[in-house]
C-alpha cells in the first residue's frame, strides 16, 4: 500500500514538473542561488585568509568593491543574449511553427536564462543592502562568480539557440521527447499511477500532440529534406511505440474524454470507440490518419517521392506489427492500404496520371510478401481480393484513361511474384490454385461488357500470366499452367482464329525477347515488368497452348455442326411449308445460337 501511494505521488509530481517547467525551472535558480549565497558567506572568512597569506590580498581590497557598475554589466549581458535569443526564435519560428513550444519546455534555456535575470537582480538588490547586511561575501560571489559565468557561457548558449532553431533539430527534439513519453508510460511508477484517468489523459494528449505538432510541421515546411525527416521520424516513433507498448497499463488505451475529443476520433460512435479499446490502437490510428491525409496533400501537389515515403513508412510499421503480432494493429494497417488506393485511384482517374499507384502496388506487394513469410494465409487471401478489386476498379476506368492500363499490369506483375513465393514456399495446392484464380481475373471485371473495348489491352496482363506459366513449368506443375492456358483461351470468343494466332505469336515474342531492364528509367530504376527469366520453357507451353486451343476448337465445330443440322432439317420444312410455328421459333433460336456460339463457347 505505502510503495503503491508513493509510486503514484512520484508519477503525479513529475507530471505535474513536466507541465510548469517554468515555474519550476524559476524555484530551481532561486534556490540554488540563495544556497550558493549563503554558502558562500558561510566560507568567506577561509576564503579571506587563504588570499591575504596566499596573495597579500586583504579584506579591505574585497570591502573597497563597488557594485555600481554591475547592473550595466549585467544589463549588457542580458541584452545581447535576450535580444538574440528573441531575434533567433522570432525568425525561426516563421518557418518552424512548433520552435517556440519546445523552447519553452527546453531545461537548457529554461534555467539559463532564469540563472541571468535572477543574478542580475541579487546584484541590483546587494548594491544597495550589502553594506548594511554587511555581505560583503555576496558582492564578491555576484561579480567573480555570477557575472563571469553568465559572460563565459553566453557565448556558447548564443550557438545553442542558433542550432537549437535549425529544422532538423526541432524534429529530433520533438521525436525525442516524444519517445522519452512513451518509455516513461511503461515505467512501474506511471503503470500504478494510471488508475487515475488524469494522468492517463495527460500522456495520451501528450502522445497525440506530438503527431499533431508532426503535421503542422509537414504542412508548414517547404524544404524537402525537413519533410521526409518528419515522415521517417514519425514512423519511427509508431515502430517505438509497438516496441514497448505491451508493456503500458491497459488502462492506457481507454477511450477517454482526451480521445473522443480530438478531432481524429470526433466522428466516431460507441461501437468504434470499443474497438479502439479492444484493439489497443489509439495512437496508431491517429499516426495513420494523419500519414493518410499527408500522402493527399503530397499526391495532390505532384510530390510523388514523399508521397511513396509515407506508403513505405506504413510498410514497415506493418511488417513489425506481423513480427510482434498485433493483429488489431495489422487491420488497421489492412484499412489504411485500401484507403491509400481508393485515393490513389481518385487521382490517377482525374489527373490521368498512375504514378502514384505504380509505387504503391510496389509497396502494397512488400506486406503481401511479409504476409507469405509469417504463414498468414488469411491475410494473404484478403490481400489478393483487395488486388483483384482494386485492379477490376482501375480496368474499368481505363477505357477513358489508357495511361491507367499499365497500372493492372503492375498489379498482376506484383501478384505475379507473390504467386512465385507461396510456390517457393511449398504451400498447400488449394491456397496456390485458389490465388492463381484471383491473378486470372484481374483484367476480367464482373458485370462489365469486354465488348467495348479493345482486346490488345489486354497482352500486357496476359504476358505476365504466361510468365507465370513458365514459372510453374518450370517447376513441374503443369496442371497450373493449363489452367492460365484455359483462362488465355477464353480470349479466343472475341477474336478470330487467324488473329488470335497472330497475336500470341506476338506474346510469346515479347517474352522471349524481352529482357531484365527497360530502356527507360522510373520511380523503381528500369525494371521491366514484363521479363521472365523462365523464357526458356516458352516452347513447351507453346505445344500445350496448341493442344489445348486445337481441343476446343474441335469441340466448338462439332458443337456448331450439330446445330446447323437441326437447321437445315427445319429450314427444309420451312421451305416446303411443313413448319410449325414452334419450329419456326426454334429456326430463329439456332440461328442465333450459331451466331454466337464462339463466344459463350469460349466464356462457357
Amino acid at each position: 500500500m505505502y510503495k503503491g501511494t508513493m509510486k503514484h505521488f512520484i508519477s503525479r509530481a513529475n507530471t505535474y514538473v513536466n507541465q510548469h517547467r517554468s515555474f519550476i525551472s524559476f524555484l530551481i535558480v532561486i534556490l540554488s542561488i540563495g544556497i550558493i549565497d549563503f554558502l558562500f558567506n558561510k566560507v568567506y572568512p577561509d576564503i579571506i585568509i587563504f588570499l591575504n597569506n596566499s596573495l597579500g590580498i586583504t579584506i579591505n581590497v574585497h570591502e573597497s568593491i563597488d557594485l555600481g557598475f554591475a547592473p550595466e554589466i549585467w544589463g549588457g549581458v542580458l541584452a545581447m543574449v535576450l535580444g538574440t535569443l528573441i531575434i533567433v526564435i522570432a525568425l525561426a519560428a516563421e518557418t518552424t511553427p512548433k520552435l517556440m513550444d519546445l523552447f519553452v519546455k527546453d531545461w537548457r534555456s529554461l534555467l539559463f536564462i532564469w540563472f541571468m535575470i535572477l543574478a542580475s537582480l541579487h546584484a541590483a538588490f546587494f548594491m544597495f543592502y550589502a553594506e548594511s547586511l554587511n555581505r560583503n561575501s555576496s558582492v564578491l560571489l555576484n561579480i567573480y562568480g555570477f557575472l563571469f559565468i553568465s559572460t563565459i557561457l553566453s557565448i556558447p548558449y548564443i550557438f545553442y539557440i542558433l542550432l537549437y532553431s535549425k529544422t532538423d533539430n526541432v524534429i529530433q527534439k520533438l521525436y525525442q521527447i516524444n519517445e522519452q513519453n512513451i518509455k516513461y508510460i511503461t515505467t512501474p511508477i506511471l503503470k500504478t499511477s494510471m488508475s487515475n484517468q488524469s494522468v492517463v489523459e495527460s500522456y495520451q494528449y501528450e502522445l497525440m500532440s506530438t503527431i499533431d505538432q508532426f503535421d503542422d510541421l509537414l504542412e508548414y515546411i517547404n524544404f524537402k529534406e525537413a519533410q521526409t525527416e518528419i515522415i521517417r521520424r514519425v514512423g519511427d516513433t509508431i515502430k517505438t511505440y509497438m516496441d514497448f507498448k505491451h508493456t503500458m497499463s491497459d488502462n492506457f488505451f481507454l477511450a477517454t474524454p482526451t480521445i473522443r475529443n480530438n478531432p481524429t476520433f470526433r466522428t466516431y460512435v460507441e461501437n468504434q470507440y470499443k474497438e479502439l479499446e479492444e484493439r489497443k490502437t489509439f495512437y496508431e490510428v491517429k499516426a495513420f490518419r494523419m500519414l493518410g491525409n499527408a500522402y493527399i496533400r503530397k499526391m495532390e501537389n505532384g510530390e510523388s517521392e514523399l508521397a511513396s515515403l509515407i506508403v513505405s513508412e506504413v510498410t514497415d510499421i506493418g511488417q513489425k506489427a506481423l513480427h510482434l503480432k498485433q493483429e488489431g494493429l495489422i487491420a488497421d494497417i489492412n484499412i489504411r492500404f485500401n484507403t491509400f488506393m481508393r485515393f490513389s485511384i481518385k487521382h490517377a482517374v482525374r489527373n490521368n496520371e498512375p504514378r502514384n499507384l505504380y509505387n504503391l502496388a510496389f509497396m502494397y506487394s512488400k506486406l503481401l510478401i511479409a504476409y507469405v513469410d509469417h504463414d498468414r494465409q488469411d491475410l494473404l487471401k484478403q490481400g489478393y481480393f483487395y488486388f483483384k478489386w482494386y485492379g477490376n476498379e482501375i480496368y474499368k476506368h481505363a477505357a477513358n484513361n489508357p495511361a491507367l492500363y499499365f497500372i493492372v499490369d503492375t498489379l498482376t506483375s506484383e501478384l505475379k511474384k507473390v504467386c512465385i513465393h507461396i510456390s517457393e514456399k511449398g504451400w498447400d495446392d488449394d491456397i496456390q490454385e485458389h490465388l492463381l484464380g484471383e491473378i486470372l481475373q484481374l483484367d476480367n471485371p464482373p458485370d462489365y461488357s469486354k465488348d467495348e473495348i479493345d482486346q490488345n489491352v489486354n497482352n500486357g496482363v496476359r504476358v505476365l500470366q504466361i510468365g507465370l506459366a513458365l514459372h510453374y513449368l518450370k517447376i513441374d506443375k503443369k496442371d497450373y499452367a493449363e489452367k492460365i492456358v484455359n483462362d488465355v483461351l477464353d480470349d479466343l470468343a472475341y477474336f478470330d482464329t487467324k488473329r488470335f494466332q497472330k497475336t500470341m505469336e506476338g506474346l510469346y515474342a515479347r517474352i522471349k525477347f524481352s529482357g531484365p531492364t527497360f530502356w527507360e528509367d522510373t520511380d523503381r530504376g528500369n525494371t521491366n515488368i514484363y521479363y521472365s527469366p523462365d523464357a526458356e520453357y516458352i516452347d513447351d507451353f507453346k505445344k500445350i497452348f496448341s493442344e489445348n486451343m486445337k481441343k476446343r476448337l474441335n469441340a466448338l465445330d462439332r458443337d456448331v455442326q450439330f446445330l446447323k443440322l437441326e437447321l437445315d432439317k427445319l429450314q427444309t420444312r420451312d421451305k416446303n411449308g411443313e413448319a410449325t410455328v414452334s419450329d419456326k421459333s426454334r429456326i430463329s433460336e439456332l440461328t442465333e445460337q450459331i451466331n454466337t456460339r464462339r463466344k459463350t463457347f469460349f466464356i462457357g
